[in-house]
């Protein structure tokens, strides 16, 4: 039997227009996602009425490069508003993570799948602006102090590089 908020959580989810795959004896939920491996994993918890979006890095972090990922993830997390960045110390596994907590609220099956497709959202990004600088770390090519500035610098960059497509630059 499947349990009744795992059930509104996916019909939200569809709503929002994802592709979703219930694992009920988990309380998981697989959302198609544009993030690096294809997936967002959902893990519900029914009682506390809380949804966690968990967007994977593809590849694990080898034992050597652990400490420098984890220093990643600190100064990531530092610098993140609604989402984390965690490491798996036993298995090296990054993720970033986004939650949405219900509580007491019970909102429209439209609005709860809009504040669900928000964090997967957010998940998604975090993930994906996160995934060359863990391979950066994990390389040697980056320290995590490098690799968290560079995140930081990328919005302002790409701001940069719209503006001198569209032919401006600071006024003279």
């Amino acid at each position: 039997m499947t349990d009744a908020f795992l059930a509104l959580v996916a019909d939200a989810l569809a709503e929002a227009g994802r592709d979703v795959d219930v694992d009920a004896d988990l309380l998981t939920i697989d959302v198609a996602s544009s993030a690096p491996g294809g997936r967002v994993l959902a893990v519900v918890r029914p009682l506390a009425r809380t949804v966690t979006f968990y967007a994977v890095h593809p590849r694990a972090v080898p034992p050597q490069a652990l400490a420098a990922v984890c220093e990643l993830a600190v100064r990531a997390t530092n610098d993140l508003f609604t989402a984390a960045l965690e490491l798996d110390l036993t298995t090296g596994a990054v993720a970033a993570r986004c939650a949405v907590v219900l509580g007491d609220v019970e909102p429209p099956v439209e609005s709860l799948g809009g504040l669900l497709e928000a964090a997967v959202r957010e998940a998604e990004s975090t993930a994906a602006a996160y995934g060359d600088p863990v391979d950066a770390v994990v390389s040697g090519d980056r320290s995590p102090a490098q690799a968290a500035a560079d995140v930081r610098r990328a919005p302002l960059e790409a701001l940069q590089d719209e503006v001198a497509e569209l032919g401006g630059g600071p006024a003279d």
